[in-house]
């Protein structure tokens, strides 16, 4: 039921409270849910203090090629050496989101880590199904290659970074670099509540350990009846290995990788799933889960989150330094 409180974190409960209503996405199309999804952000904004941007950090938007946006975000004060280029994949199911939606996230990662981080304006479907929001990410993916002088970042190495969606689209665009011999350049990944496989795609061995799409149908803003709307809007095969990117036969093959979880979410399977497999294949990785909070609880800045949102923080940061180690 979607006033359950079994499992929830207190914060959150209390949170809920606070704006009077559990986020849940419901709209059946992506156009209906970009609608919902506005609605939201006005609650939020009538209910919540956001913060200013943090404008420390020097910010650039740029048009590598028409209609392919990117966002530069370059740290203050770069007195060290230079470091990969973290290039960044927002969330929305592949058919929401934008350079707005995650600035704040991305000002955090570039000025704790002291890393550029170069945010990709990808394109959405369903206007633009698959495979053309993954096919622009790999082409700033090897636009941020060829211009690492200009960047100020470390030559012929990269982190991808992305959240939800995002996250399968870090995963997809390092094992695309993989098969294309150039697995070189992937210095790392950091996946924050990914996407890793559609549930059709499930073999029979791992059925019985996915089951966070019924526990959590109505505990979390990504519903099982929005996940399916974003993947009916995404229209890729579910078998396809950059889509459900947890069956690709070269996972053994990446570099370290940093996963995040939310344990209240209907993904929480699929960052699950990823570590055991990751673990198998001998992998280097780190993971944290977060316990009674539901997807993307770290974008509501309450004063009922401050803690774990602070937490979050503390461990993307670490989880960024984690894979710039190797």
């Amino acid at each position: 039921m979607a006033n359950s409180t079994e499992g929830f974190a207190k914060p959150w409960l209390d949170f809920e409270k606070q704006i009077g209503q559990r986020l849940l996405l419901t709209a059946p199309t992506a156009a209906e849910a970009r609608a919902q999804y506005l609605e939201t952000g006005a609650l939020l904004m009538s209910k919540l203090t956001f913060p200013a941007p943090d404008t420390s950090i020097t910010t650039t938007d740029k048009e590598i090629q028409p209609g392919l946006k990117v966002r530069i975000y370059t740290p203050p004060d770069r007195t060290f050496a230079p470091k990969p280029a973290c290039i960044f994949y927002h969330g929305g199911g592949w058919a929401m989101g934008d350079l707005e939606g995650e600035d704040g996230f991305c000002r955090m990662v570039s000025k704790e880590c002291e890393v550029v981080v170069v945010s990709v304006d990808y394109r959405l479907a369903p206007e633009y199904p698959y495979p053309a929001p993954l096919d622009d990410c790999v082409e700033v993916y090897e636009w941020v290659l060829k211009n690492s002088e200009e960047l100020g970042t470390k030559s012929g190495e990269i982190v991808t970074v992305g959240t939800s969606a995002g996250g399968n689209l870090a995963l997809a665009v390092a094992l695309k670099m993989l098969d294309s011999g150039k697995g070189e350049t992937v210095k790392g990944i950091v996946a924050l509540a990914p996407v890793t496989v559609a549930v059709e795609a499930l073999p029979e061995s791992l059925r019985g350990k996915y089951t966070s799409y019924d526990d959590h149908d109505l505990n979390t803003i990504n519903t099982k009846a929005a996940m399916k709307m974003f993947f009916d809007a995404y229209r890729a095969d579910p078998k396809d290995p950059y889509v459900s990117v947890l069956l690709h036969q070269k996972l053994c093959d990446l570099p370290r990788v940093y996963i995040a979880v939310c344990g209240q979410d209907t993904l929480r399977d699929d960052g699950r799933l990823m570590r055991d497999t990751l673990n198998e294949a001998g992998v280097p990785n780190m993971y944290d889960e977060y316990e009674g909070y539901p997807h993307f609880f770290w974008s509501y800045p309450s004063e009922h989150l401050k803690g774990p949102i602070g937490k979050f923080k503390s461990n993307v940061r670490k989880g960024v330094e984690f894979v710039l180690e190797a």
